[in-house]
């Protein structure tokens, strides 16, 4: 006969590690108090299943958080807090100002990214806030959080096929009575900002006999906004800029005369040959004179600088070489609103029937800056193009373009006398541009300080509603039915773009444009710039997003069948989701240079799943094992898409999804085995399918002076630099920090990603009070879908991989490099009309590591008898190898920062690792919280193997404490201090941005803490 009590003995037990961390702290009692627990144990959900049975303990390496842990820190998001755990790679934040995130909150298990996992709200899925089907955890009603489970043994079968590095699941308080209200407060101790504070509250009643229950939550929250400025480690940008506020000259293909160039900085002093005539480096000064801009690492310094020496200019390398600081005045940590309200409801109609529903809403506004526009960063085409993201002008030959280049003619007035000495003595031809010698127009680039930050401020609206009905069939059937309801809205105001045209039109007007606004525009200085002209030239623009979705799912389950060692129980479902989208790009449209322009989108999907779910005992109470249980899964997922902007639809699709998993509880002391097998399948999002995007990576260059492809390949390194558009291979030296464009596309006929997870652990516990779990995964994705990496192409034209041994100009991936002045500006497909790059299936992504958890609690006799509970989460990362396309080889990352542009959330330490002691005593808590981040090598260091220039981190160490005063049982006060002993962020080059990785260091500094809990 099955034996119920001892399943609930090991329930009891080993549930206590391997699913929830808080219920380590009743292990000594379920030591002592067995037939209590045995008593009480009732039917349990595991988060990974959906059968309920007290048979069924976790067989996924699983870590769950309760709200007093996820409140210890008095965070007022929820990622601030989950990005701390050694199973997340800390990646899109509401921190991210420069690669954004839109103010969003998102997490990413393992570094396979966020749209690679799933958040649930008990168990279900909830309203997504991207296209690329990601949920912003802002919009979870965190006051109504009970605990979080995060699972990271992939989930696909039981919640959905794309739940590829597993779930976060957020269970919401259930059945509460009375009001519960929290208040906390932060703020850094020495500065006095970085501010945040938030109110909390939650009020519930059982109603009709405690038939029903209802619960309404409200939560409001607001963080002080931070500038780069405001702490010493990020005001100064670590890359360099070739787009001067002061203007710059370029003058590729049609070079001015050293001699001239001699002359017109002979009589500011300076010596002849220490600006050369070729190099792109001169600027101008506000009173006609020029200024040349140096060369990084070189004897040609900064020669006649004419303005103040102050935070716009980047002082670290001036004066060896100038370059404007745009860090200065960006946002270090974005400041942010949030108000949310929720509600939830049950109530038993029946002694077998309940129904259940639940709302919410949330509104918040963040806004993000960066310094102001570069310009142009949209191309310059001859009068014939048709492209309308290009600037078109008269001075460029009827089909050329001139790449991020303004055409300015010799005709223009407010041309400086000593420039046009200068330009006077060309007599080259540059064939893009109309005319040659001394009468053809010039290139120049600039940077529009007089058009104020390029800010971004979202309002965002999230509403979500569900309703179900559940109950019991019979004694060991039950079941569960809802739908679900949900809206985005997102309202975007983008300020400082510029209509790149309208700057053309002013340049080229015969009087500077003072015919079409006051003043005209000139290009020549820091020079101001009338309120028409600004309103002439500027775009300010509003977009809006809009997200639908809708699930219906409908589940049963019980025991089906006796077996020799107990109940076969089975779950059966089905599940049909819908979800649309709708993006309005206002008047964004056009040439615009600032933030990227966008076309208008629409499209929806749907998937319409069946899934299984069967938990088999195998072994009940045999001589080798008191029990082995079997549970295995099986989804099936048709899907459909249609962009219903482009009038294109997608083939209908169908994806499986299944796994097996297995616990081997063998007795007798020894520890309880626990082993997975997982196969999810990610179909690719609208972001892949439609929409693509754009980012500007800071880059390594092989055709520096100084690096080994040079000092390896001599002559022939250099003919290949040259060919590939450096124009002194003999003297360049790369300024640090350059960064080069690319753009992607999507690709309707992308297929689904495919991954395979396996795990195998270790669980054991003591009477004594300690509890340990050691676990193995592996995770491996196919056909990944992969945003192309810019250096791991530039690698390849540089044959750092074997590809190009001949050093050929003509092989295929340096025909992707575009240059300007010898620097990369951007890379573009040579196969495409507008040189994106399409997304494609295009490799693999493997990762495995160990985690470690070890938990204890006892009593002492210190200070009149204290109560101690320690924790300490680990996290060995064995491989993070992927390999891009199949030309290219797989890189192993494991043990590497990222560099800007690498995406959010891929630093990869080897080892991380949280160490949680409370110590209670009368009515005292104190608590120390410890967090260690592995030092890394950068990534540069394996995607340019044999090159030793990048920097990487040293090991980190964050320690958090709080002293709480329990006044009574329903009224505390907490005091604490984050970052104890003010540890700066880890600081390298190339980075992410500030000169660190802001999502995985703390950018902050040592910040007190304060918090107060009421309850009634």
């Amino acid at each position: 006969m099955f034996n119920r009590n001892r399943i609930s003995v090991a329930v009891a037990t080993t549930l206590a590690l391997s699913c929830n961390s808080a219920a380590l702290i009743s292990i000594p009692a379920m030591a002592q108090e067995t037939a209590k627990e045995e008593a009480a144990v009732e039917k349990i959900a595991i988060t990974g299943s959906r059968i309920r049975n007290p048979d069924l303990i976790s067989n996924s390496p699983m870590l769950t958080i309760d709200s007093a842990e996820l409140n210890s820190r008095s965070d007022i998001t929820l990622d601030t807090y989950l990005n701390t755990l050694p199973q997340v790679n800390p990646a899109g934040t509401t921190t991210s100002n420069n690669p954004g995130n839109g103010g969003q909150s998102n997490i990413n298990l393992r570094g396979l990214g966020s749209n690679r996992n799933l958040v649930l709200v008990d168990g279900r899925r909830v309203m997504v806030s991207a296209s690329d089907m990601t949920v912003d955890l802002n919009t979870i009603p965190a006051a109504l959080i009970e605990s979080i489970e995060v699972i990271t043994g992939g989930a696909g079968a039981a919640y959905g096929a794309d739940a590829v590095s597993g779930a976060v699941n957020l269970k919401l308080k259930d059945d509460f009575e009375g009001f519960d209200f929290r208040l906390n407060h932060s703020n850094h101790i020495e500065e006095r900002d970085a501010e945040e504070y938030s109110f909390t509250g939650v009020l519930g009643a059982n109603f009709e006999d405690d038939k029903g229950n209802a619960v309404i939550a409200f939560d409001y929250s607001k963080r002080e906004g931070l500038i780069k400025s405001q702490r010493a480690f990020s005001a100064n940008a670590t890359s360099t800029t070739s787009f001067f506020p002061e203007g710059r000259y370029f003058s590729a293909g049609n070079h001015p005369t050293q001699a001239a160039v001699d002359a017109v900085f002979a009589g500011y002093g300076v010596a002849a040959g220490a600006v050369p005539a070729n190099g792109s480096i001169m600027g101008f000064n506000d009173d006609g004179t020029m200024f040349s801009a140096g060369v990084f690492n070189s004897p040609l310094d900064v020669q006649n600088w004419r303005y103040p020496v102050d935070l716009s200019v980047n002082g670290p390398l001036f004066p060896d070489v100038y370059s404007y600081n745009f860090d200065a005045v960006n946002i270090l940590v974005l400041p942010l609103e949030r108000k949310t309200f929720s509600t939830k409801f049950d109530y038993a109609i029946s002694d077998s029937a309940e129904i259940f529903a639940s709302a919410s809403w949330t509104n918040y506004q963040s806004e993000t800056a960066l310094a102001p526009t570069p310009f142009p960063t949209v191309q310059i085409q001859g009068l014939d193009g048709t492209v309308p993201t290009r600037a078109t002008s008269a001075l460029v030959e009827n089909g050329s373009t001139v790449a991020n280049q303004l055409i300015i003619p010799v005709t223009n007035p407010f041309i400086p006398d000593d420039f046009r000495t200068i330009l006077n003595s060309r007599s080259g031809d540059n064939p893009s541009l109309v005319g040659s010698g001394a009468d053809e127009p010039f290139l120049m680039r600039q940077r529009s300080l007089w058009g104020g930050l390029r800010g971004s401020q979202r309002d965002n609206t999230v509403v979500q509603y569900m309703m179900g009905l559940r109950g019991e069939l019979s004694d060991s059937w039950s079941y569960e039915v809802y739908a679900m309801q949900g809206k985005t809205n997102i309202k975007q105001t983008q300020t400082g773009n510029l209509d790149t045209q309208r700057i053309q039109n002013l340049l080229e007007a015969a009087d500077g444009g003072n015919s079409i606004c006051e003043g005209g525009y000139n290009p020549f200085g820091r020079l101001s710039v009338s309120d028409q002209c600004v309103s002439y030239i500027t775009v300010d623009a509003t977009l809006a997003r809009e997200f639908n979705q809708r699930i219906i799912q409908g589940y049963v389950t019980g025991d089906l069948v006796e077996l020799p060692a107990g109940y076969m129980s089975v779950v059966v479902g089905v599940e049909s989701r819908k979800f649309d989208y709708e993006l309005d790009p206002g008047s964004l449209s056009g040439p615009i240079s600032g933030f990227n322009t966008q076309n208008p989108a629409a499209g929806e999907n749907e998937f319409n799943d069946v899934f299984l779910e069967a938990f088999i005992p195998l072994v009940d109470d045999a001589s080798f094992a008191e029990s082995v249980d079997l549970n295995l899964g099986y989804r099936t997922s048709k899907s459909k898409f249609t962009d219903i902007a482009k009038e294109i639809e997608g083939d209908e699709d169908r994806n499986n999804a299944f796994k097996a998993e297995l616990s081997w509880n063998i007795g007798d002391g020894l520890p309880r085995v626990r082993a997975s097998y997982q196969r999810a399948v990610r179909a690719p999002n609208f972001t892949e399918l439609f929409d693509g995007g754009g980012s500007a990576p800071q880059y390594f260059d092989p055709c520096s002076q100084g690096t080994t492809f040079r000092d390896q390949n001599g002559a022939a390194g250099a003919a290949l630099c040259s060919a590939t558009g450096v124009g002194s291979p003999d003297t360049y030296v790369q300024t640090p920090g350059t960064q080069a464009s690319i753009n992607t596309s999507g690709n309707v006929d992308l297929r689904p990603e495919t991954a395979d997870t396996f795990t195998l652990g270790l669980v054991q516990t003591f009477d004594n009070g300690l509890a340990l779990s050691l676990d193995y995964y592996s995770i491996d994705v196919k056909d990944a879908i992969i945003n192309p990496n810019v250096n791991l192409i530039i690698a390849d034209c540089y044959n750092y991989y074997g590809n190009n041994s001949n050093l050929s100009a003509d092989y295929a991936s340096c025909q992707y490099i575009v240059r300007g002045g010898g620097d990369i500006f951007f890379l573009a497909d040579p196969n495409t009309s507008d040189g994106n790059i399409p997304g494609i299936n295009s490799g693999f992504i493997k990762t495995s590591g160990l985690d470690f958890q070890a938990g204890m609690r006892f009593d002492t006799d210190v200070l009149g008898g204290a109560y101690i509970k320690m924790d300490l989460y680990v996290n060995y990362l064995l491989e993070y190898e992927t390999q891009e396309l199949d030309f290219l080889p797989s890189i192993d990352y494991a043990d590497t920062v990222a560099y800007f542009g690498a995406g959010l959330g891929q630093s990869f330490p080897e080892w991380k690792a949280n160490l949680n002691t409370l110590v209670t005593f009368g009515d005292f808590d104190i608590a120390l919280k410890g967090r260690f981040i592995d030092g890394m090598q950068n990534r540069l260091a394996v995607e340019m193997p044999g090159e030793t220039r990048p920097s990487g981190t040293g090991t980190t160490m964050y320690w958090d404490t709080s002293v709480t005063y329990n006044m009574s049982e329903n009224h505390s006060l907490r005091l604490g201090v984050n970052n104890l002993f003010d540890k700066e962020p880890e600081l390298y080059a190339p980075n992410v941005q500030s000169g660190t990785d802001p999502s995985l260091y703390d950018v902050i500094g040592r910040r007190i803490t304060l918090s107060a809990n009421l309850k009634f």
